[in-house]
């Protein structure tokens, strides 16, 4: 039976369960930078040198990402601020995520701003013209020519780091909270009282007792 459980459930291969949030992680990081930054014009200057923060953002390259916008239908809503807003979300989300850190509020943020620009890159195309090209195309889903294939990727990928969290060994959220899970049972163990009647059921006691 034991046999048989193990082989089923792969128990054994838990100790690996770190790779999988790290391989998204470390695979839509650069993704999302390289985005965020053209969003913004950040390093793109002629001009621009790391000890000049004064040339870190090019104004030409992000007006160019707001002109990008004038075809959308949410550009009464402010296209400077839309990008502004896409591209902050993409680089802070990038860096959270090569170090681990906040990684599940960071997608939520991501998934938030990669379905406002998969709305944005559709323009003036009705969403239900996409979604029959989607699925009904030839009789099977077809996504060749158009970049939804891409934002539902990205989709898919970012939802399920965001249920698995940022993973074991390498990332900051797992330090984080392993110290204060050992601190709130440290907490909680040091409340024991040893004159309870029901002491000897209380894990720290049982152990004093043994």
């Amino acid at each position: 039976m034991k046999f048989l459980l193990g082989f089923f459930s792969l128990q054994w291969m838990r100790v690996f369960d770190f790779l999988a949030p790290l391989a998204i992680r470390l695979f839509l990081a650069p993704i999302f930078w390289v985005s965020g930054v053209k969003h913004l014009g950040l390093f793109s200057a002629a001009n621009f040198v790391w000890y000049n923060p004064m040339t870190w953002i090019d104004p030409v390259t992000f007006q160019a990402s707001v002109d990008a916008l004038s075809n959308s239908f949410v550009f009464g809503m402010g296209a400077q601020t839309i990008v502004l807003t896409i591209g902050l979300i993409e680089v802070i989300g990038a860096t959270l995520l090569i170090f681990g850190f906040a990684v599940r509020w960071a997608v939520l943020a991501m998934l938030f701003g990669m379905v406002v620009t998969a709305m944005l890159s559709l323009g003036g195309v009705p969403l239900v013209d996409t979604a029959k090209q989607f699925v009904m195309q030839h009789g099977y889903p077809s996504l060749q020519g158009t970049p939804v294939e891409l934002y539902v990727t990205y989709f898919v990928l970012l939802l399920s780091l965001f249920f698995m969290g940022a993973g074991r060994w390498f990332s900051l959220d797992w330090y984080i909270y392993r110290h204060f899970a050992r601190s709130i049972e440290q907490a909680e163990l040091g409340q024991d009282d040893p004159f309870e009647i029901d002491a000897t059921d209380q894990p720290g006691i049982r152990k004093a007792v043994r």
